[in-house]
C-alpha cells in the first residue's frame, strides 16, 4: 500500500518537528527514516500511524486520505489499518503468547476458529509456534519482541510502522532479528516504516533510507548509494565516516587540511567551485599504514599514538605533520600490527576521499520521491 505526505507540518509552539515534508513510499516497499535523536522520524511515524495531528499537510494510505489539515480529515488510527511495534513490547505478563497475539482478533468479536487459525499463521512466521501456550512472563526480551511483531501482523495491516524495536536487545539477538524482519517484510509484500537511529540496522532494512536532521530529509537513498554517496560531512559523520577534516581549496583537486601542514588530493566527489565550510571525508578502513614509503599523492610521515586491538581488525590513531589525526581500521588478516610511537607511512588513494559541504540541502527542500 502506498504512502504519500505531501506538505507535512508538526510543530509544538515555536518548536518544529517536522517541517514542508513530502515523502512517496512505494507499494511493498521498506523505508528507514534515519537519524538522531529529535531529528523527527519518530514524529513522522506517528503522523502516518494517526497518534499525532499534525500542523499542516496531507496524508494518503492507497487512494484513502487518511489526514489533511485544509480538508479536516482525520481519520483515527484504529480505522488506517496500520499496524506499530513499539520499542517497548507491551506484551501483558498474565496471558499466553496466543492470548497476547489474538486479544485484537477477540475484541473484533471474529469466530474463535478464525482467530485460532490466523494467530497460528502468524506465530509460526514468526518462530514462537511452539511457544503459543506459554506464559508472556517467561519469554526472553527477544521472544516478547517478536510476540509483539505477531500482534501487529495478525491484523494483516496495509502497513506496518515500527519504532526502534530492537534497540532493547543485545548485539547479537538485533543482527539476527534484523534478518529476520527483512525476510517477513519481503514475504509479506508489506510497505514498511522503520524507525532507527542505527545505521548498520538501516543498511539491513531498507530499499531506501531517508536520512532526518532538524525535522528535514537532508538525503534518500538506496543503501549502498547512501554509504558511498553522502551528500555532506555531517550525513558522512553520522554514517560511520571517523576522518571527517576542515579542508580548504588550493588548487582543482588539491585542498589543505587543518592548518596546511598537510595537502591532499581528491579524486572522489568534489564540491561546486567556491563552495565553503569543506571538509575532507575519509573511511578508516580506505588509509593504509606501512613501514616503508615514500612522499607522494597522499602520502604522509606519521606516527601511531594509540593501538586499540578489536578483534578482526586493528584500529589505530595516527598522528600526521602539523598535528592532524587519523583513524585507521586495519585488518588482522594483513598480517603486521604496529606498535604505539611507532613512525611509519600512511596512505590514502585519490578516489577515496571525498570532500563535501557541512549541510546537504536548503532546509527549505524536502522533497523524497518513489523511485
Amino acid at each position: 500500500m502506498k504512502i504519500t505526505i505531501e506538505n507535512l507540518q508538526l510543530r509544538y509552539g515555536k518548536f518544529t518537528a517536522i517541517e514542508n515534508m513530502d515523502l512517496e513510499i512505494g507499494d511493498h516497499e521498506s523505508v528507514v527514516l534515519l537519524g538522531k535523536s529529535g531529528c523527527g522520524k519518530t514524529s513522522t511515524m506517528r503522523c502516518i500511524a494517526g497518534l499525532e495531528e499534525p500542523t499542516a499537510g496531507r496524508i494518503t494510505i492507497g487512494d484513502t486520505v487518511v489526514f489533511d489539515a485544509a480538508r479536516g480529515i482525520n481519520v483515527p488510527p484504529n480505522k488506517r489499518n496500520v499496524g506499530m511495534v513499539f520499542q517497548s513490547y507491551a506484551v501483558w505478563p498474565h496471558m499466553t503468547v496466543f492470548e497476547n497475539v489474538g486479544y485484537s482478533l477477540k475484541l473484533q468479536k471474529l469466530p474463535k476458529a478464525e482467530i485460532k487459525q490466523r494467530v497460528h499463521e502468524v506465530l509460526e512466521l514468526v518462530g514462537l509456534e511452539s511457544f503459543a501456550s506459554r506464559g508472556a512472563s517467561l519469554l526472553s526480551g527477544g521472544q516478547m519482541q517478536r510476540v509483539a511483531l505477531a500482534r501487529s501482523l495478525v491484523m494483516r495491516p496495509d502497513v506496518l510502522l515500527l519504532d526502534e524495536p530492537l534497540s532493547n536487545l543485545d548485539a547479537r539477538l538485533r543482527d539476527r532479528l534484523r534478518i529476520e524482519l527483512r525476510e517477513i517484510q519481503l514475504q509479506l509484500g508489506l510497505t514498511t516504516v522503520y524507525v532507527t537511529h542505527d545505521q548498520q540496522e538501516a543498511f539491513a532494512l531498507a530499499d531506501r533510507i531517508a536520512l532526518m536532521q532538524d525535522g528535514v530529509i537532508v538525503q534518500m537513498e538506496e543503501p549502498s548509494a547512501m554509504y558511498t554517496q553522502p551528500a555532506s560531512s555531517s550525513i558522512a559523520h553520522f554514517l560511520g565516516v571517523s576522518n571527517v577534516l576542515p579542508a580548504t581549496s588550493r588548487t582543482s583537486g588539491d585542498f589543505a587540511l587543518g592548518d596546511g601542514a598537510v595537502s591532499i588530493s581528491a579524486t572522489g566527489r568534489r564540491p561546486a567551485p567556491g563552495a565553503t565550510d569543506l571538509s575532507a571525508c575519509i573511511r578508516s578502513e580506505d588509509i593504509r599504514l606501512s613501514r616503508e614509503g615514500a612522499a607522494g599523492v597522499n602520502s604522509w610521515p606519521g606516527i601511531v599514538r594509540v593501538a586499540s586491538f578489536q578483534g578482526s581488525s586493528i584500529r589505530y590513531a595516527v598522528e600526521l605533520p602539523g598535528g592532524t589525526h587519523l583513524d585507521v581500521l586495519a585488518p588482522l588478516a594483513a598480517g603486521v600490527r604496529h606498535s604505539v610511537g611507532e613512525s611509519l607511512w600512511v596512505t590514502v588513494d585519490p578516489t577515496a576521499v571525498q570532500v563535501l559541504p557541512q549541510t546537504a540541502v536548503d532546509p527549505a527542500v524536502n522533497t523524497a520521491v518513489a523511485a
